[in-house]
């Protein structure tokens, strides 16, 4: 697969994830996301890394497996780390980055691939992704140290929101991808005419772009999901204690708590904490009623 084709493929891929991209991105922000894109590829991933405006924000990461796997850098303006992370917890935007905003930005990262796993299917792996990683880049070692010798696609995106605009660089590459001596119009006709010898050669699958076309409202693989079992527990509170006070307890010891009566209890849904509510009494039977859902600040805060 030659340059072109490969760019002609990463177009085609992100018309297709476009529509997940701006509608999670417009529901996490809580403001109309609009994303344009110019793609170009590269055969020296070293000169395409030292034209990067760096120092900036960096989120790295592979996406498939074996022969498909895809090493991906998403570069991020420090301005746009600190507006997004402001308007997910509504409030004034910080002076300078920290790990909140770090932890912020993958927490981004990871609520757009979770509305993409459910919203294209992903038989292939296509959205299996290993060695996360969210810093800052320095300079083009802290990114790759490595061989020349294949093709690095790059991905030139503008999100506009309102009266904001970022600039956003994603490449995206693979040892897989070698550089194609071949004349493309030769190789042609060749197949047109039966040549023995050939080789069918599949379209590279792309980890962080892939699908079917398929649109993200009414999709079939959302409906599968409803009949996925979640479990819900309530947790009272939590305490450390010595195992020699522990030897102590017996029938009727009491533990005491350092939450007050009266304080919400934590909801937790598969261990994770989402929200917070109050105990009620149904018919002899204990419920507990929701009276605050997780704020995206308090939802970061749980991240490991």
């Amino acid at each position: 697969m030659n340059d072109k084709q490969l760019i002609v493929k990463y177009k085609e891929q992100v018309d297709e994830l476009r529509q997940v991209l701006t509608k999670s991105l417009s529901d996490l922000f809580q403001r109309p996301i609009m994303i344009g894109e110019e793609v170009k590829a590269h055969d020296d991933i070293e000169q395409s890394l030292s034209s990067l405006p760096l120092p900036g924000i960096a989120l790295m990461f592979q996406s498939g497996k074996e022969a498909n796997r895809l090493s991906h850098l998403i570069l991020f303006p420090e301005q746009f780390v600190l507006l997004s992370y402001a308007w997910m917890v509504g409030e004034d935007p910080a002076q300078q980055v920290d790990e909140n905003h770090l932890d912020g930005l993958r927490e981004i990262f990871n609520q757009i691939l979770g509305q993409t796993r459910m919203a294209i299917p992903d038989d292939n792996f296509r959205f299996h992704v290993e060695n996360l990683q969210v810093g800052v880049a320095e300079s083009p070692k802290d990114i790759y140290e490595g061989e020349n010798g294949f093709y690095v696609l790059q991905g030139d995106f503008k999100l506009q929101s309102e009266n904001e605009s970022f600039d956003i660089t994603h490449l995206v590459w693979s040892d897989q991808w070698t550089l194609n001596q071949v004349d493309d119009e030769a190789q042609n006709e060749e197949q047109a005419a039966g040549a023995p010898g050939n080789v069918a050669v599949e379209p590279v699958e792309f980890g962080s772009l892939g699908g079917n076309g398929q649109t993200y409202e009414n999709n079939p693989n959302i409906e599968m999901l409803l009949d996925v079992d979640l479990e819900i527990s309530v947790e009272l509170d939590r305490k450390s204690i010595l195992v020699s006070d522990l030897l102590k307890m017996g029938k009727g010891s009491i533990i005491e708590f350092n939450k007050s009566a009266g304080e919400p209890l934590d909801i937790l849904v598969n261990g994770r904490k989402f929200a917070e509510g109050e105990v009620v009494v149904i018919d002899d039977k204990f419920g507990i009623r929701i009276t605050q859902l997780m704020s995206p600040r308090e939802r970061l805060k749980t991240l490991a």
